[in-house]
C-alpha cells in the first residue's frame, strides 16, 4: 500500500507538470577539458581547443535509448570569456537536468589590435580597438570554424555519449549567438565573406594593448603580422561522414555579419530559431548598426573619449526576423524582445549609460524566464525516441527511486514493453496507471529478458516499478500511444 501510495503521488505530480526536455528531472555527470582539436590563431601560431561535456544519468541503459545535443558557445566580443563562465555552464547543467548531453566550447580568441595608442577611463579601452574591421570578422569566422568542429567531434562520438544525431541543437550569448548561428547557417561557400581570405598585413599592434587578456603569451616580431587565408568555411578539426541535423538554434543577444539565411541546400533542413534581445543594447545592436555602436554614444558623450573604432556593421535579431519575413525565407523564429529603447541619455532615465553600469542590456533580463522558454521552444522540436530515462525522478518533496539497473523500452511504446535487467531477477514488476490503479502485475520474472503486452492499455501515461528480492526498487514512466 505505501508503495502504490508513493507511485501515486508521483503520478499526480507528472501528470501535471512533467513534460520531457521542459522538466528538470535528471542528474548529470561532467567530463571537463576534453581536448578537441588544435587551429592556428589570429598570430598564427597553434592553440589547443577544450571543451566541457555534460551527460544525463539512464536509467534504462541500453543500445538505443539517446539523448539530443545542446553545444553552448560563451560570449565576449571574441576576445575574452571561457567554457567555464558562469552564465554558459549554468545553462549547461540545466539543460542536462532536462535530459540533452550538453557541451561548452572555448574558441580561438582575439585580433590584430590597433597599432595607435588608445588612452581613456574606461576599463580594458584600448582592447577592444582591432586594427581594421576585417579583423572583427576574422575573429567571428575562426569562432564558427572552431564550433562546427567541437559539434563534429561530438557527433563523431554520438555512441560513446548517446547522442541522438537527428536532434542537435546549438546557442550562443552575444559573440557566441554569431558563432551558433554560423555553425547552422553558414554552409556554402558564396556566404564567405571576402575579410577571410588572405589580405594584407597587419601592423604590429601597440604596446598598449600587449596587456589585453588575448594578447596574454603572444609575441610579436618583425614588421607586421601576416594574415592568411582562413580556410573553409568548416574548418579542419574533426571531419565527419555522419548525417546529423541541427533542429535549433538559441540566439541571445547576437547578430550576423552578413545575411546566412539567403542560401541554404535544398537538402538541408531548416533550423528553428529562438532570438532573445533588447533594443537597449549597447554592444550588439538588436537592429542594423556597427558593434558597440551604444557604447561608441556614451563614451562620446559623457567619458570625453573617442569612440570605438574599427567596428564592422552587423545585423541583430530584429533584422534577421525581418529578413525572414521580407523575403519569405521559411524560417521559424520566435521573438522575445523587451521594450525598452536606448534613450541616447547619458545620466537620466531606464537604459541610460549611466543606468546601465549596473542594469546592462547586453544580457538577460529574467535568466531564468529566457532559459524556461528556450527549454519550451526546443522541446517542441525533438524527436528522440526512445528516450534516455532518468534514473530519478523529484518533486518538490524529491520523491526519489534507486534500485537495480533495469531498461523499460521504448518509450513511447504502442504494443510491446521490452524489460531487461543486468543485476539481478525480479521479484516483481508493476505497472500503474495516473489514477493509481495497477493494470500489469507480474511476480518472480527469473529472465533478464521479459515483454510486456500492453496493446490493450488505452493511450496515456504510465509508470512502473520493479523490485528485487532484496528489496531495492527502480522506477520509470512510460507513454503508451
Amino acid at each position: 500500500m505505501k508503495q502504490l501510495f508513493t507511485v501515486l503521488l508521483l503520478c499526480i505530480y507528472l501528470s501535471a507538470s512533467a513534460q520531457q526536455w521542459i522538466d528538470k528531472v535528471y542528474t548529470y555527470d561532467s567530463t571537463l577539458n576534453v581536448v578537441y582539436g588544435i587551429a592556428t590563431n589570429f598570430n598564427n601560431e597553434p592553440e589547443t581547443l577544450k571543451m566541457d561535456i555534460y551527460l544525463p544519468h539512464c536509467d534504462d541503459i541500453t543500445e538505443q535509448s539517446k539523448s539530443p545535443l545542446l553545444l553552448w558557445v560563451h560570449g565576449g566580443a571574441f576576445l575574452a570569456g571561457s567554457k567555464e563562465d558562469a552564465s554558459i555552464t549554468n545553462l549547461c547543467k540545466q539543460f542536462a537536468k532536462r535530459g540533452y548531453v550538453t557541451a561548452s566550447i572555448n574558441y580561438r580568441l582575439g585580433f590584430v589590435a590597433d597599432d595607435a595608442a588608445w588612452n581613456c577611463n574606461y576599463p580594458n579601452y584600448s582592447c577592444v580597438f582591432a586594427s581594421d574591421s576585417a579583423e572583427w570578422l576574422r575573429a567571428m569566422y575562426r569562432g564558427i570554424q572552431d564550433g562546427k568542429g567541437a559539434l563534429r567531434y561530438l557527433i563523431n562520438r554520438y555512441d560513446t555519449y548517446r547522442i541522438d544525431t537527428a536532434n542537435i541543437f546549438v546557442a550562443g550569448e552575444s559573440a557566441g549567438s554569431f558563432i551558433a548561428m554560423g555553425i547552422a547557417l553558414l554552409d556554402t561557400a558564396v556566404e564567405r565573406l571576402p575579410h577571410t581570405y588572405q589580405i594584407s598585413e597587419a601592423p604590429l599592434p601597440h604596446p598598449n594593448s600587449h596587456s589585453c587578456v588575448y594578447n596574454a603569451g603572444q609575441t610579436f616580431s618583425g614588421n607586421g603580422i601576416p594574415r592568411p587565408d582562413l580556410g573553409g568555411i568548416e574548418g579542419s578539426i574533426e571531419p565527419t561522414a555522419i548525417n546529423y541535423t541541427l533542429k535549433g538554434v538559441g540566439n541571445m543577444y547576437g547578430a550576423m555579419a552578413s545575411d546566412l539565411m539567403k542560401y541554404i541546400p535544398a537538402s538541408k533542413p531548416k533550423p528553428a530559431i529562438y532570438s532573445f534581445h533588447q533594443p537597449c543594447d549597447l554592444v550588439v545592436p538588436i537592429d542594423s548598426n556597427r558593434v558597440m555602436a551604444g557604447i561608441t554614444w556614451c563614451l562620446t558623450n559623457g567619458y570625453n573619449c573617442y569612440g570605438i573604432a574599427n567596428t564592422p556593421k552587423v545585423y541583430g535579431s530584429r533584422t534577421i526576423s525581418n529578413w525572414n519575413t521580407a523575403n519569405n525565407y521559411g524560417y521559424s523564429i520566435h521573438n522575445e524582445f523587451t521594450n525598452v529603447n536606448f534613450p541616447y541619455n547619458f545620466l537620466f532615465g531606464q537604459a541610460s549609460c549611466t543606468d546601465q553600469v549596473n542594469n546592462p542590456c547586453h544580457a538577460y533580463d529574467s535568466p531564468t524566464l529566457r532559459e524556461n522558454n528556450l527549454a519550451s521552444f526546443f522541446a517542441d522540436l525533438i524527436t528522440t525516441n526512445p528516450v534516455c530515462e532518468p534514473t530519478s525522478v523529484s518533486s518538490g518533496n524529491s520523491l526519489k527511486f534507486d534500485g537495480p539497473s533495469v531498461s523499460v523500452y521504448p518509450n513511447p511504446a504502442t504494443d510491446i514493453l521490452k524489460v531487461t535487467t543486468k543485476k539481478a531477477e525480479l521479484n516483481s514488476l508493476i505497472i500503474i496507471d495516473c489514477y493509481g490503479k495497477i493494470v500489469f502485475t507480474k511476480r518472480t520474472i527469473s529472465s533478464l529478458n521479459y515483454n510486456v503486452n500492453i496493446a490493450h492499455l488505452p493511450a496515456g501515461l504510465y509508470f512502473w516499478v520493479a523490485e528485487t528480492e532484496a528489496g531495492n526498487r527502480s522506477s520509470g514512466r512510460v507513454i503508451k500511444q
